[in-house]
């Protein structure tokens, strides 16, 4: 099982983080089969008592359908290379976070100057999204960096600090997706065309097997999605919004139409 929070504790140590994130990534497969199977509409509920003697046999019949017509979860079955890496990370601490700590970086800010991000200003290194998936060592922080980028962008512009003292550190501060008044810091070291160290201040950003969504947010956006032609924008709901006044009445021929599609 994944390590809990004791109480008193708001942060897990580099070890409990790196031992839950070795647990989460074999407990995805199983979690991701049970996840197919939970998308048939009976057996997503709870299963009425007279069902019971029989839901060995459902399940079977719904995992023959799966195996028979999806695609497999996992295409390569030999990447022993990146088991490795990962119980190699293990065993290390998080360098970053034991000079943030000695340093008190937190709370000071006179250390800090602000930098554009939008612009070249920021000599951070030009990233692949194979160098960032292998920093994250899974997709998902990835898939949550465009989304998360966008919602901390205004204006065009992306603010960050640089430590006087050791200008390969960067701090930048993310508002929590789930409660708006937390806010965390978090730092990124690099060293030449390569990223060398991370640290952030939410409950797992001390694990160095991977890193949390708010570093590969930060990473995703300076590192690979302000060279790109096309940058996330912010997010203008407005802007999808119709006045229901504009709209026009649909006829049925409209709603016959091979164009039309049913919500």
């Amino acid at each position: 099982m994944p390590c809990f929070i004791k109480k008193g504790q708001k942060q897990h140590t580099t070890e409990e983080a790196n031992s839950s994130r070795l647990i989460t990534k074999v407990r995805w497969v199983v979690e991701s089969a049970n996840g197919r199977i939970k998308q048939w509409r009976f057996l997503d509920k709870v299963v009425s008592n007279h069902f019971v003697p029989y839901i060995g046999d459902f399940v079977r019949i719904v995992s023959a359908f799966i195996n028979c017509f999806r695609a497999p979860l996992i295409n390569d079955f030999c990447n022993e290379e990146l088991g490795q890496t990962m119980l190699d990370r293990a065993q290390l601490g998080n360098q970053v976070q034991k000079y943030v700590e000695d340093n008190n970086l937190i709370r000071k800010k006179a250390i800090y100057s602000e930098v554009n991000g939008t612009e070249n200003v920021l000599d951070f290194p030009k990233l692949t999204l194979q160098q960032i998936r292998d920093i994250t060592m899974g997709v998902y922080q990835l898939k949550q960096a465009p989304r998360y980028t966008e919602s901390h962008l205004s204006d065009d512009n992306y603010m960050l600090q640089t430590c006087r003292d050791r200008p390969n550190l960067l701090r930048v501060k993310l508002t929590s997706r789930h409660l708006s008044s937390r806010v965390y810091s978090l730092w990124i070291e690099f060293s030449g065309d390569e990223v060398t160290g991370w640290y952030c201040t939410c409950k797992v950003g001390a694990r160095v097997v991977g890193c949390c969504a708010h570093i590969a947010s930060t990473m995703w956006y300076l590192g690979y999605s302000r060279w790109e032609l096309e940058t996330p924008s912010t997010c203008k709901y407005a802007d999808s919004i119709l006045n229901a006044k504009d709209v026009p009445l649909e006829t049925d021929s409209d709603s016959d139409s091979d164009g039309f599609i049913e919500e």
